[in-house]
């Protein structure tokens, strides 16, 4: 196989992390990879092996395996232009990975040694590198079940450790001042009783809790570019999640931005404007190089598309054609725009108690591609309260009569009619937790849903398609809606005005479902796009078809004729 110096320039130039070497670098630093050729299933390295180089991929694939239970598991396959193994430029530990061939693979090989002459004429590669470790660790170490076979993951990183601290704070000086607090208590103040330790053997606790709390939360947000899509993962552990994305083609810009605190502490968010909306990227450390490696990786995706556009037009030109054409890789696009099955047949459809419980208290939530919201507590408290209090009183007064008070009451006529009270009671309660958990707001991949079924009667949905959709607005009302963050978003749909009342975090619904509507218009763009390449390869195709007919039916002049 020929390798030549102007297609390493090229491959290296679509590495991020020699993005920002200038074309004559490019041409001078090249010379420094050593190429080094795999056949199908070598080993390029093997989990434990000493870390010496690192290698661009400059033709064929190469995939990324840890070790999970004494078996290989795959957690990256990759391409031309994309680089692994970057730890052993910094650090000396053993490879905590293995990297195999699929197929006859070419590497570029770069050697501590020729990274150290890089090094000195582009310093910043090495927080560039430092990024690139930790993103890949990361990576390794969370699941990601939603990732497509053939996505991986370039930068994955969490909020900045400030943030953490800023969170966990007030949980450790809780938890301090409730230790003093009893101290105090029990010697000095009220030796002779039990309250300060009662006190401290509630508040410890929940200050460990709420800490605890705190931390999960900070550990659950993950900012993540892949090789297909820009993606936000925010979690608040059993009561929300959310995962916002846009896919690396729609990216328009690429900014950062700094507060004051932000600056002096080296933290900052990224921001990623898209042609669906705009993925902020919030309190992330090392700003600048994440956002270098996103436009990086952004540049290079828009360079491949096109690449893969015109090959697609080629194989669509070669079968109108009925020409033989060379599988230069699998480019498929959708031919119709998909459409969400909301009840799918293969489901098996869970019991009653399954049903009632799932997602318990959830107020939002993603399945089968949709987001699903429900009101907030503050609305099922508010019309729990006056049975759950009666509930108590029932209770309250059971305890009262076998306690002996109450004694004019017969004991059997009291216990039967509190029995019966509490029965219907606790059928009032289950009948106001079903009515808040059945209505629900959906937005789909294709539209979106106001359901609102009441237990044991009558059932209203409204939908609309979201390409539709004029306007969203949302508003938060009265105190408790400002103190409890929940909110009414309205959906203007023509004439039609749908609204998803005391929901979560209203602004981030707003957010769910203009990503939606952005990602919805631009599937109806791509099949656009794919009618006209259709369109336009049958054109291209009959014209060819007339034109070789009209060559195979002309007459040959003879030279008795002229």
């Amino acid at each position: 196989m020929e390798i030549r110096h102007e297609t390493v320039i090229e491959v290296l130039s679509q590495a991020p992390l020699f993005a920002q070497l200038r074309p004559f670098e490019l041409k001078r630093f090249a010379s420094l990879f050593n190429p080094v050729v795999y056949q199908d299933g070598d080993l390029v390295f093997d989990l434990g092996d000493h870390a010496e180089s690192m290698y661009v991929l400059y033709e064929g694939q190469v995939e990324l395996s840890i070790d999970e239970s004494e078996a290989a598991l795959p957690f990256a396959r990759l391409g031309s232009g994309d680089f692994f193994g970057e730890e052993a430029l910094l650090y000396d530990d053993p490879r905590y990975y293995s990297a195999a061939a699929v197929g006859m693979t070419v590497l570029l090989r770069l050697d501590i040694e020729n990274f150290l002459i890089i090094l000195g004429h582009l310093p910043q590669i090495e927080k560039l590198l430092e990024v690139s470790i930790d993103s890949r660790r990361l990576s390794t170490a969370v699941p990601l079940p939603w990732l497509h076979e053939d996505e991986y993951v370039h930068v994955m990183t969490r909020r900045h450790p400030a943030i953490l601290w800023s969170k966990i704070a007030l949980p450790i000086l809780a938890g301090v001042g409730v230790v003093l607090l009893s101290i105090l208590m029990q010697w000095f103040w009220l030796p002779e009783q039990a309250y300060g330790w009662i006190g401290f053997a509630i508040g410890l606790p929940a200050a460990v809790i709420w800490f605890t709390w705190s931390y999960i939360d900070w550990r659950n947000d993950y900012f993540i570019v892949t090789n297909k899509r820009v993606v936000w993962i925010e979690k608040v552990a059993f009561i929300y999640e959310s995962r916002q994305e846009a896919p690396l083609r729609t990216i328009m810009s690429v900014g950062i931005h700094r507060s004051r605190i932000g600056t002096a502490l080296g933290f900052g968010d990224v921001v990623v404007t898209t042609y669906v909306g705009t993925i902020r990227l919030r309190e992330i450390p090392n700003t600048d190089m994440t956002a270098e490696l996103i436009e990086s990786y952004w540049h290079r995706s828009d360079s491949m598309n096109r690449r893969e556009e015109a090959q697609m037009m080629g194989r669509k030109l070669e079968q109108k054609l009925d020409l033989p054409f060379k599988d230069e890789g699998d480019f498929s696009y959708d031919d119709e725009l998909p459409v969400l099955d909301e009840t799918p047949s293969d489901t098996k459809e869970p019991g009653f108690l399954a049903w009632l419980f799932s997602d318990f208290i959830r107020l939002r939530f993603e399945q089968d591609g949709a987001i699903t919201y429900r009101k907030h507590w503050f609305v099922l408290i508010r019309y729990l309260w006056l049975p759950v209090l009666l509930m108590l009183s029932a209770i309250v007064a059971a305890v009262l009569r076998l306690g002996g008070m109450l004694a004019f009451i017969p004991v059997t006529s009291a216990m039967v009619f509190i029995l019966l009270a509490m029965f219907a009671i606790f059928l009032w309660m289950l009948y106001v937790y079903v009515d808040w958990r059945n209505d629900i707001f959906m937005v789909t991949l294709d539209q979106i849903v106001d359901l609102d079924r009441k237990p044991l009667g009558k059932v209203r949905r409204r939908s609309a398609p979201l390409e539709n959709v004029l306007s969203i607005e949302y508003e938060r009302l009265g105190l408790w809606g400002y103190l409890f963050n929940f909110g009414t978003v309205y959906i203007i749909v023509g004439t039609m005005r749908l609204s998803f009342d005391h929901v979560y975090n209203p602004s981030e619904v707003q957010e769910d479902i203009f990503y939606r509507m952005g990602e919805r218009l631009e599937k109806v763009r791509q099949f656009e796009i794919d009618a006209e390449r259709e369109r336009v390869s049958e054109w291209i195709a009959s014209y060819h078809r007339k034109t070789a007919g009209l060559h195979q039916t002309r007459p040959h002049r003879s030279r008795r004729d002229d």
